[in-house]
């Protein structure tokens, strides 16, 4: 185990970026691998070894890379670090944020990049479970990664989350009611679709529907489960059948949606050539 201080001597312009509840991040550059965010464990438990565990063996290639991961000295305990590619672009959350709304083009390749990188955490039986804009990068070329594995489930493992739970980890608003609900032999990579959906629907509209109006957390919980959002018109989407695959996506039970993320993408390469493009 290293120290702090002998860390920092491979890494330039070290400056603090964001702490949340279980993680520190700083910006840095690494003199082999540029800029990189490091980021120190504040708790390191089970679910964040598995975590680790999912970056280092998937490799996906919609998130970034990560370079290293060691154990460290820091804050006057022992905890784990990962040094991880920093990605140059912007989360959805920034873009929805600047009034920015996606054109049909955009939520095109946002679901045909969202669909591929459902399809290879299906191959690791892996559910991310945290699609949300926050954890959404998109880079100038319109290239979309995915961050944050912190609450994935990993489906040949035994959960970490209780049976009797009352609510199962969640992203209020984004995650499909199955999840939340802790029902967890319905959950599968469809609860990823359905999130997915929930962020193209508010690229495209400017609105989350399960949120808007919600006056608490259990509100919105209660909306996901029973409302269904608005049918927006897309421009360019004539038959409105790019809409009708955004609908499906957010289906109230996993049945009601794609059976999995390679039914979603030919149910979109189907319906592409009657989409007119901005």
């Amino acid at each position: 185990m290293i120290t702090f201080d002998e860390l920092k001597i491979h890494f330039d312009g070290m400056t603090p970026l964001a702490k949340g509840g279980q993680k520190i991040v700083w910006k840095a550059i690494h003199r082999q691998y540029g800029d990189v965010v490091i980021k120190f464990y504040l708790s390191f438990d089970e679910r964040s070894r598995r975590e680790i565990e999912i970056y280092q063996t998937l490799r996906l290639d919609k998130t970034p890379c990560i370079h290293e991961v060691g154990t460290v000295s820091y804050m006057g305990m022992e905890t784990v670090f990962l040094v991880e590619q920093f990605i140059t672009g912007r989360t959805l959350r920034d873009f929805i944020n600047h009034k920015e709304r996606f054109k049909i083009e955009d939520a095109v390749s946002f679901l045909e990049q969202g669909f591929d990188f459902i399809k290879q955490l299906e191959k690791g039986r892996i559910v991310h479970r945290d699609i949300k804009p926050e954890n959404l990068i998109i880079t100038s070329k319109q290239q979309i990664y995915f961050l944050d594995f912190g609450i994935a489930r990993m489906l040949d493992k035994q959960s970490l989350t209780m049976s009797n739970a009352l609510l199962g980890p969640r992203s209020a608003g984004y995650s499909a009611p199955e999840q939340f609900n802790n029902l967890k032999n319905e959950i599968d990579s469809r609860a990823d679709l359905f999130s997915l959906g929930v962020v193209v629907y508010e690229c495209l509209t400017g609105t989350n529907p399960f949120i808007e109006n919600a006056t608490s957390e259990l509100d919105i919980l209660q909306r996901t489960a029973t409302i269904t959002p608005v049918t927006y018109q897309i421009s360019g989407d004539n038959q409105h059948l790019l809409m009708g695959l955004i609908s499906s996506l957010m289906g109230k039970t996993p049945s009601m949606r794609p059976k999995d993320a390679t039914q979603a993408f030919d149910w979109l390469n189907a319906i592409k050539p009657t989409l007119k493009r901005s």
